[in-house]
């Protein structure tokens, strides 16, 4: 499910002329599955090209290991992201393990995870 989504939003990205300057991608209170935040963050790995600077997944409960390990590989890679808001979303100690992998990200200014 995981993959097909990602896959999905890839290729949205990617073909998709409008995106090219996105630069904040808001998902804050979407009821987000932590395979969908996965699948986001997996997708904007893969579509390197979109110079976005804010990630908002702030206040989606269901968040947890799967999209943190994908985003702890998406800030690794990105030298476009400033700012993730995380906040509210109840990540565990192992979740936030696999996110802080991410941190050594040059462009990350600001990381917000308070509940």
């Amino acid at each position: 499910k995981v993959e097909v989504v990602a896959s999905r939003l890839t290729r949205l990205l990617e073909v998709n002329p409008g995106l090219e300057n996105l630069e904040e991608l808001n998902f804050r209170d979407s009821a987000l599955s932590d395979e969908t935040g996965a699948a986001i963050a997996i997708a904007l790995t893969r579509a390197g090209s979109v110079p976005l600077k804010i990630l908002k997944l702030g206040n989606n409960c269901d968040l947890s290991l799967q999209t943190a390990s994908a985003l702890g590989r998406l800030l690794a890679s990105n030298s476009t992201i400033q700012e993730l808001n995380l906040m509210d979303c109840g990540l565990d100690e192992e979740a936030c393990a696999r996110l802080l992998e991410g941190l050594a990200a040059p462009a990350l200014k600001k990381l917000i995870l308070q509940s």
